[in-house]
């Protein structure tokens, strides 16, 4: 879907850029990220997957509320991300590769190896280090 539909079909929409909401989405991109480490640790590495992308759209939907962005469908993040922020294209295609694993592992219980857990909490930090560095 492209951002023009996104927002015709009201899954983006404009709000006030809101400097709160931002932090708090960072603060809870963290916690995440914190969670998908502990879980590492615990061997379960499907919830290792959902906390990492759980904190990937958090750290993005933190971006989009500084630009006064509302969300109402994680496809339409990665088209914002990809359409308006495009020095991090190669973020939001990570995004997006972990919101799809993340659909087939919550609804149909796909499984997740522990390399590919790493690699998420990897990828994770890169893409919230990414955001951070726009959020400044």
């Amino acid at each position: 879907m492209t951002l023009r539909e996104c927002f015709e079909k009201n899954l983006l929409k404009r709000i006030p850029p809101d400097p709160e909401r931002s932090a708090a989405s960072l603060k809870l991109a963290a916690h995440y990220l914190q969670r998908a480490e502990g879980n590492l640790k615990l061997e379960f590495y499907d919830v290792v997957l959902l906390m990492s992308y759980a904190s990937m759209l958090q750290a993005a939907r933190a971006l989009l509320f500084k630009d006064g962005v509302k969300e109402r469908s994680h496809g339409c993040v990665v088209a914002y991300l990809r359409e308006t922020h495009p020095k991090i294209a190669k973020e939001a295609e990570i995004l997006d590769h972990y919101r799809q694993n993340r659909h087939i592992i919550q609804y149909e219980g796909g499984q997740v190896s522990r390399e590919d857990a790493a690699t998420a909490i990897k990828d994770c930090r890169l893409i919230l280090d990414a955001i951070k560095r726009l959020l400044k």
